[in-house]
């Protein structure tokens, strides 16, 4: 019987399949993997919380929608989210431009650590 040590389960063995190859199953995957960060998800979320509230509006103002409490309820739920998104799109661009940035969370991690 073979002595197994515990420190050579930790590493896979070169017969398994390797981890970064299961990562690239889809383009979607691959496209998070690349990105590295959430700015562009919050992107995503905030054009398509203004389109999908801009549709909304559109529908109730071309009277698609026939109870007339309900068709201005949804107007006044859908501007606010269109504005929402907006304000998102605003931060999140304005955080990606922002050049200092890096060099600010340099500068607090020295800090940090420095204590």
């Amino acid at each position: 019987m073979k002595n197994k040590n515990p420190k050579d389960d930790s590493f896979p063995s070169s017969d398994s399949s390797n981890i970064k190859d299961s990562i690239h199953n889809s383009v979607i995957s691959h496209y998070v993997e690349q990105t590295h960060s959430l700015s562009s998800f919050y992107m995503i979320a905030a054009v398509s919380q203004i389109f999908l509230g801009l549709t909304v509006v559109t529908v109730s103002v071309l009277e698609l929608i026939q109870p007339q409490w309900l068709s201005t309820t949804l107007i006044m739920i859908a501007s606010v989210t269109t504005m929402i998104g907006l304000y998102l799109l605003y931060i999140t661009v304005a955080k990606r431009k922002n050049h200092n940035s890096l060099l600010r969370n340099a500068m607090q991690r020295i800090m940090k650590h420095k204590n």
